[in-house]
């Protein structure tokens, strides 16, 4: 399905977004001129949503609790918000993430902030809901299918206790067992039939009500506002930071309204493909890389210093930006302008399930 509601500016962010790759050796320049006050929609109806999971205030809320409550783990010590910070752009802060029971994950947790415009890059328009690729490896489609990832993963809220086949089921169980969970599913999905206490509790509206969530958890950044023409939207430091930064080729990746081209590239010859992260809200979450092998921006530029310009053609003429004349306090005034906007930032204050709020396990 097409996102519905988006205003007028965003066909303007999309030119902008398309002028950012074809302007590499000229000075920077957002593209068309745009309402700064329309860039982007940040209520959940304005974003892309699936025709079978419209968006509605009980069904926000309902993915809220779910977000931070450790019941929908094997061994109830930790939730989605454990390693989902709003304090740090909800990631956690750490390189890899810490999974139930203390075990590490293997990766570093991306942010879900804006996730529901995953996919849109200077090229492509926002693709629909079901199409949105998720995780480090594109290997997801969908917030729906992103939020049951990690319940289902062993290392990550799974558990050792329960299998595939047995944790949802499980979950259900649980929320079933709690009288304001009942309410609350029967209040987010009031056309789902029901035929006792209870049926509207299921895999497929658990999942449902924490995309709604997540969905809303969209941010504006002066950068998008630039990019949709508002030239008074960057300083003059920022724009410098972002004619450099396409200069040194990091836009054959890293652009479009989410700075990311959503592609797979590979840092060594034979090794891993790791999906292109987005740029947007970077500063608020180090570490950085897919194995937070990097704790600051210099790191990173540390390691494109050093990378194998043979193992991905996006590498081939790749300098890093603050050389030849350049400026890295440009560079991160640039960043800190695609970092710089509102989010919900809310926690609440307990659970239905009156476990622990995020779990016992929580961002550093």
């Amino acid at each position: 399905m097409a996102p519905k509601n988006l205003p007028l500016s965003v066909a303007a962010i999309v030119l902008g977004a398309a002028a950012f790759l074809a302007c590499a050796d000229e000075e920077a320049s957002p593209g068309p001129e745009a309402s700064a006050e329309s860039v982007l929609a940040t209520e959940a109806a304005g974003v892309p949503e699936p025709a079978d999971n419209p968006a509605n205030p009980s069904k926000v809320e309902l993915g809220r609790l779910l977000f931070w409550d450790p019941i929908l783990a094997g061994d109830r010590d930790i939730a989605c918000g454990s390693c989902h910070d709003p304090a740090r752009g909800y990631s956690d802060g750490r390189k890899v993430s810490i999974g139930t029971g203390g075990a590490a994950v293997p990766r570093n947790a991306l942010t879900v902030l804006d996730a529901a415009w995953n996919g849109w890059t200077a090229l492509t328009p926002a693709p629909a809901a079901d199409a949105a690729p998720m995780f480090w490896d594109n290997r997801a489609q969908s917030l729906e299918t992103q939020a049951a990832g990690p319940i289902l993963a062993a290392n990550e809220m799974r558990g050792k206790n329960h299998t595939e086949a047995t944790i949802f089921p499980e979950v259900v169980e649980r929320l079933r067992a709690i009288p304001g969970y009942v309410d609350r599913f029967d209040a987010a999905f009031p056309n789902r039939p029901s035929e006792e206490a209870g049926d509207r509790i299921a895999k497929e509206t658990i999942v449902r009500a924490i995309a709604a969530f997540e969905r809303t958890l969209v941010s504006r950044p002066s950068y998008e506002r630039w990019l949709a023409g508002d030239e008074s939207a960057l300083s003059a430091a920022a724009q410098r930071g972002v004619a450099d930064f396409r200069r040194s080729g990091c836009s054959a990746c890293h652009s479009g309204p989410m700075l990311s081209d959503f592609a797979l590239h590979r840092f060594q010859r034979g090794g891993e493909a790791i999906r292109t992260p987005s740029l947007r809200n970077v500063l608020r979450t180090a570490p950085y890389m897919h194995d937070g092998r990097a704790a600051t921006i210099g790191d990173v530029l540390n390691i494109y210093r050093r990378v194998d310009r043979d193992a991905d053609p996006a590498f081939e003429g790749l300098r890093v930006p603050g050389g030849r004349g350049g400026d890295a306090s440009d560079l991160q005034a640039f960043l800190a302008a695609a970092s710089d906007g509102t989010y919900d930032e809310t926690i609440p204050t307990e659970v239905p399930s009156g476990l622990p709020v995020g779990g016992r396990i929580r961002a550093e």
